[in-house]
């Protein structure tokens, strides 16, 4: 990419996505982000916020005077990408739905800012923590789990997406696999709790759960070990990726014995 086409204002709708361009070098060139894009903070104090994901204040992105804007299909909606496109602002839409695609995706979006090498760095080590993973797992049988992502009403997901594909990678078979007829749906607590779960997983993001919620599930029946874990180790694609694996395998290697 020649310097004439590397973005030199870039706004990052996608939390997980700043931090990656931030990793990137690309830090000094990001003139907006969500309010939501919390890491790392102590760079991300210094950027405008611009809204959240869903409800991004499009006119004070077009007064930043964007080269490019960042979104996820996900996370962002439709029309905000389409009246950013309309105003003449070149986007970015980024949908990966699984490891593999995070790996391919964080390529993508290095050619894009003219961060190359540290792009194809970074999803080498993806794709290496993602084959130590599943050659950890190939080694016993999946256990059985239900993640909730969130409460009132009760939502969960594919495993046809990228929490999905991070799960199975560590060796975590999802009860409702592909059940739904989209993405993330609602359910039934009592449908969830009766599917011969050994565990379930408590993430505090999207939705912030916390002890509370593991005991309103035990009161309600759940007998399947629980545990709480990190909800960016689970959806957000970028420099965490390799670790959150890491760290995804240790809690299922405590849980397996093995």
């Amino acid at each position: 990419m020649s310097d004439q086409r590397v973005p030199r204002r870039i706004v990052s709708l996608v939390p997980s996505l700043t931090e990656t361009l931030i990793a990137f070098g690309c830090g000094d060139r990001i003139v907006g982000r969500t309010r939501y894009c919390v890491e790392p903070r102590d760079v991300v104090d210094t950027i405008e916020t611009v809204g959240g994901t869903k409800n991004p204040d499009i006119e004070r992105i077009l007064a930043l005077e964007p080269d490019l804007v960042v979104l996820n299909k996900e996370e962002n909606r439709r029309e905000d990408a389409q009246a950013l496109i309309g105003r003449g602002i070149p986007v970015l839409v980024t949908h990966p739905r699984s490891v593999e695609d995070a790996a391919s995706m964080l390529e993508d979006l290095g050619r894009a800012v003219g961060a190359v090498e540290s792009a194809v760095a970074l999803a080498d080590a993806c794709r290496r923590a993602l084959e130590e993973a599943r050659a950890y797992a190939r080694r016993r049988a999946p256990i059985r789990v239900f993640c909730p992502i969130w409460r009132n009403p009760w939502m969960t997901f594919r495993t046809s997406t990228y929490i999905g594909s991070v799960l199975a990678s560590v060796g975590l078979e999802n009860v409702f696999d592909d059940e739904g007829s989209s993405d993330f749906f609602t359910i039934e607590i009592a449908d969830a709790l009766a599917r011969d779960l050994q565990v379930i997983l408590l993430p505090d993001e999207p939705y912030v759960f916390r002890r509370k919620h593991g005991e309103e599930l035990r009161t309600l029946g759940a007998k399947a070990q629980i545990l709480y874990v990190d909800g960016r180790d689970l959806s957000w694609y970028g420099p965490r990726v390799p670790y959150a694996l890491e760290r995804l395998s240790i809690i299922i290697r405590d849980i397996s014995g093995t």
